[in-house]
């Protein structure tokens, strides 16, 4: 696994729990002596001579970003990532090893959002291209878009089995269920809906008030060691049990957010989530994970928002 804060370590944790036979190898992008950097021009060949001498069955990329503001530009850290994989991938099978299984997480922000969107999105739903990459929100979503297409094309024609699992807005803090004995790591991850929660100046856009989905922490770790168990070679939204409008989730959260017009909302909305996204709902159909996984989230909205102890 490729993993960028806690989460690469949380999944491994959680496939211990339920089985002794896996060998799981993380590589961290954030730090430590092992750590890789994508954006170092060397990282190719050195991720190379790793993944040759571990030979991995499946390697699993946690490393995307999960938020249109962490780390800053976003598009740019997961263009290289994407870079960096790709191009040691190709090295590994040239050196004479076999091309693993890949298996990338992404989210549902991919699908875009727009006043024609249709009211629930499957994985079926064809990904738009933005025509506009003014705002952060826009240039993230086309950046995934974009990395999910090169891992997905490299995939296909190395004959390489690959899974994408596209998940909601992450919240809540990691709790022990799930896990073996001692305390998971604490979450990093950061998402659209926890920014505008905890953004100086939350808002809305007046007349609208669209949907919005989240999952949680431990539900989505849950999922992702579900996917790397059953070796799924499927593209899955993971998503909660709950969709609520964004007014509903703003009162369940405490945290007053004004509705301005929507000409000013778009000039000062918080970077992570736009003007376009404020209005204009992005949900997404998390029934075929439940079908192909058994995945069922099991953390209310209420778990989501409550804070860690």
């Amino acid at each position: 696994m490729i993993g960028r804060g806690a989460l690469a370590c949380n999944v491994a944790r959680a496939l211990a729990a339920h089985s002794s036979e896996r060998l799981v190898v993380v590589i961290s992008t954030t730090g430590g002596d092992d750590a890789i950097d994508p954006t170092s021009p060397v990282c190719s060949r050195e991720l190379a001579d790793r993944l040759l001498a571990i030979r991995p069955a499946t390697l699993v990329l946690l490393a995307f970003s999960e938020s249109p503001v962490t780390p800053p530009l976003p598009w740019l850290a997961d263009a290289a990532l994407a870079d960096a994989v790709t191009g040691a991938l190709d090295r590994l099978v040239q050196l004479g090893g076999r091309a693993p299984a890949l298996l990338l997480l992404t989210s549902t922000a991919v699908y875009g959002v727009a006043s024609g969107s249709p009211l629930v999105f499957d994985e079926r739903s064809p990904l738009p291209r933005e025509s506009s990459f003014a705002s952060a929100a826009a240039r993230w979503a086309q950046g995934l878009r974009d990395v999910e297409k090169q891992l997905v094309v490299w995939a296909v024609h190395n004959g390489s089995e690959v899974g994408v699992l596209r998940t909601a807005s992450v919240m809540g803090a990691p709790g022990s269920a799930g896990f073996p004995a001692g305390p998971p790591a604490a979450t990093t991850i950061d998402s659209p809906w926890a920014a505008l929660l905890r953004a100086r100046l939350p808002l809305r856009v007046l007349g609208y008030d669209p949907p919005c989905q989240v999952i949680h922490y431990d539900d989505l770790v849950a999922a992702v060691a579900l996917a790397i168990e059953q070796g799924c070679g499927e593209v899955l939204n993971l998503v909660g049990r709950s969709v609520v409008p964004l007014s509903r989730l703003l009162a369940m959260a405490g945290v007053v957010a004004p509705a301005l017009p929507g000409p000013l909302a778009d000039r000062i909305a918080p970077a992570a989530v736009d003007g376009q996204r404020l209005r204009w709902r992005t949900l997404a159909d998390g029934r075929r994970a439940t079908a192909l996984l058994g995945f069922r989230p099991q953390k209310s909205l209420e778990d989501c928002l409550r804070a860690p102890r």
